[in-house]
C-alpha cells in the first residue's frame, strides 16, 4: 500500500446500545432525566426556563406529566399549610412563633377570607388538609411526590372515611402500590372493592343509610336552565333505569330523519317520561320489547353465597356481594346466561371469520371489556362500538382477540392518527406523537414497564395480535 494511499474505513464492531445517547437524543432541550424528575424547586426551575416552541409533540406531552407533579407538590404544600396555620394562634409583634395544641375549629373562615374562597371551598380544603396530614399521612406524601393530583387524593379520602383509622390506612396503603397512571374512576373501584372485602358489613351499613337519604333535587341554572337530579339511588335501579333511556335514545336516532344528538334525545325521554307524557307522542322510538338490561359481574362462589366477594354493574362500579345477588335473581328470570371455556384468561373457542362480529363474539366482549377500552375511559361496553384492532382490511380477522370496545370518541380518534394494539402487556394506544398509552382497567403496569413499551416503539418495532 502506497503512502498516500487512503485508509480502508473501520468496521464497528457489534456492540451493546448506547442508550443515553438514545435518550439524548429523544429528549433534546430537556434534561436526559426529565421523566423521573421529582417535583420540587428543580423540576420547578426547569419547567420555568422551557421553550415550548423547540419541544416536539412527544416532549410537550412529558412536559404535561411533569406540570402535573409539580402542581401537585404545590397543591400538597398548600394543605400542609393550612394544617400548620390551624395550630397557630395569635403571636403578638416581636414575639417568636406561637403554636397550639388544639386544632383551630374556626380556621375555615381565616383560609376562606385569605384565599377569597367560599366558605364551602375553604371547608373542603380544610378537612382535607386534616385528614391527609393526621390520618393518611400517605396520600399526602404520595400528592408531594407528584403520584396523585388533588382530584385523586381527595377520592382516595372519600372513599375510606367510613374506616377506622387503622383499616383505611392499610387500603390506602394498598392502593398507593400502583397507583401511578390510573385515573380518578379506577382508584374508586379499586378502593371500593377492597373496602368490600375488608369490612363489608359497615359498607351495606352506609350504603342503606344512603338509599334511606335517596331524594330528587330541582335546581335553577344561571343561564335560565334547570337541573332535575336523583341522588343516593339503588345502584342496581340507576343503572337500568340509564340503560333503557340509552337504548330509547339509541333506538330513536337509527329510525332516521332525527337532528338532534343522543344526549338530547336522552334528555327529552327522561323529561317526557317523568312528567307522564308518552315519549312515542313526542317522537321517540321504543327500544326492542324487553327491561332495561345491566351486565353484572360476579364470581360463580359468590352466586352460590361461598363467598361475600363484590360484584361490579359495568359502568357503575363495584358492588357488595348481597346486592350483586339481588341483581342476578332479578335478571334470572329475562336475562340470557352465557358460559365461555377459557384458558388462563383467554378464550379457546373461535367464531366464523367474518367482518360482523356474530351475536355471541359482541356478547362475548362486551362481558370481558366491561367498558371501553380506552386509557381512563369508563363508558360501559354496552353503550360502545365494537371495533377491529387490526383493521379487517388489513388482514385483521373478527376474532374475540381482534375485537375491543371503544366508545364512539375513542373510536373516531384512531381515524385521527391514534392506534391501538393487543401485546403481551395488553392493549396499548400510540398517539400520532409516538407515546405509548398501555390500557390499564386492573393491571397497572410500573415505570420500568412503561418505559420498556416506549423503547420498543422508539425503535418502531411491529406489533401483531398476540396468538
Amino acid at each position: 500500500m502506497s503512502d498516500n494511499s487512503e485508509p480502508e474505513p473501520a468496521t464497528a464492531a457489534a456492540g451493546p446500545v448506547d442508550y443515553a445517547a438514545l435518550e439524548a437524543a429523544v429528549w433534546g432541550p430537556l434534561p436526559e432525566d426529565f421523566e423521573e424528575m421529582p417535583p420540587g424547586p428543580g423540576l420547578a426551575a426547569v419547567l420555568t426556563g422551557l421553550d415550548r416552541t423547540t419541544l416536539t409533540g412527544f416532549q410537550l406531552a412529558e412536559v404535561l406529566r411533569a406540570r402535573l407533579r409539580q402542581i401537585s407538590f404545590e397543591q400538597a404544600e398548600l394543605l400542609a399549610d393550612i394544617h400548620e396555620l390551624a395550630y397557630a394562634p395569635y403571636t403578638p409583634p416581636g414575639q417568636p412563633p406561637a403554636r397550639s395544641n388544639q386544632w383551630d375549629e374556626h380556621v375555615t373562615e381565616e383560609v376562606s377570607f385569605s384565599l377569597s374562597w367560599s366558605m364551602y371551598a375553604a371547608d373542603k380544603h380544610v378537612e382535607l388538609a386534616r385528614t391527609v396530614r393526621d390520618r393518611l399521612p400517605a396520600v399526602h406524601a404520595a400528592l408531594s411526590a407528584g403520584r396523585i393530583d388533588l382530584t385523586k387524593a381527595r377520592a382516595i379520602c372519600d372513599e375510606v372515611d367510613n374506616l377506622d383509622a387503622e383499616a383505611a390506612r392499610a387500603v390506602v396503603d394498598q392502593v398507593l402500590a400502583d397507583v401511578d397512571f390510573r385515573s380518578t374512576g379506577t382508584i374508586r373501584d379499586a378502593i371500593r372493592k377492597l373496602v368490600l372485602k375488608v369490612d363489608p358489613e359497615a359498607v351495606r351499613k352506609r350504603y342503606k343509610r344512603s338509599v334511606e337519604a335517596r331524594c330528587v333535587v330541582h335546581k335553577e341554572e344561571p343561564d335560565g336552565t334547570a337541573q332535575l337530579t336523583g341522588l343516593r339511588l339503588p345502584k342496581e335501579k340507576a343503572a337500568a333505569a340509564w340503560d333503557y333511556l340509552c337504548r330509547m335514545a339509541t333506538a330513536t336516532k337509527k329510525a332516521g330523519g332525527e337532528t338532534r344528538r343522543i344526549d338530547q334525545i336522552r334528555a327529552d325521554v327522561f323529561l317526557d317520561l317523568l312528567a307522564g307524557v308518552d315519549p312515542a307522542q313526542a317522537g321517540a322510538v321504543q327500544p326492542a320489547p324487553g327491561k332495561g338490561s345491566v351486565t353484572l359481574g360476579l364470581e360463580l362462589e359468590t352466586l352460590m353465597r361461598l363467598n361475600d366477594h363484590p360484584g361490579e354493574l359495568a359502568g357503575f362500579g363495584p358492588v357488595v356481594a348481597d346486592i350483586a345477588r339481588q341483581v342476578a335473581e332479578q335478571l334470572r328470570t329475562h336475562a340470557v346466561w352465557r358460559f365461555v371455556v377459557t384458558n388462563d384468561g383467554r378464550i379457546m373457542h373461535e367464531g366464523r371469520l367474518h367482518y360482523r362480529p356474530t351475536a355471541d363474539q359482541a356478547a362475548y366482549v362486551r362481558a370481558r371489556d366491561k367498558t371501553c377500552q380506552a386509557p381512563g375511559c369508563r363508558r360501559p361496553a354496552r353503550q360502545c362500538e365494537i371495533d377491529h384492532i387490526t383493521a379487517y382490511d388489513e388482514g385483521g380477522t373478527t376474532h374475540e382477540d381482534n375485537l375491543a370496545t371503544e366508545c364512539k370518541r375513542h373510536h373516531t380518534g384512531k381515524h385521527g392518527g391514534f392506534k391501538l394494539y393487543r401485546t403481551d402487556f395488553g392493549l396499548v394506544w400510540i398517539s400520532p406523537r409516538g407515546r405509548a398509552y398501555p390500557v390499564a382497567h386492573g393491571r397497572e403496569l410500573d415505570l420500568t414497564q412503561r418505559r420498556l413499551l416506549q423503547d420498543i416503539i422508539d425503535k418502531g418495532e411491529t406489533f401483531r395480535p398476540r396468538r
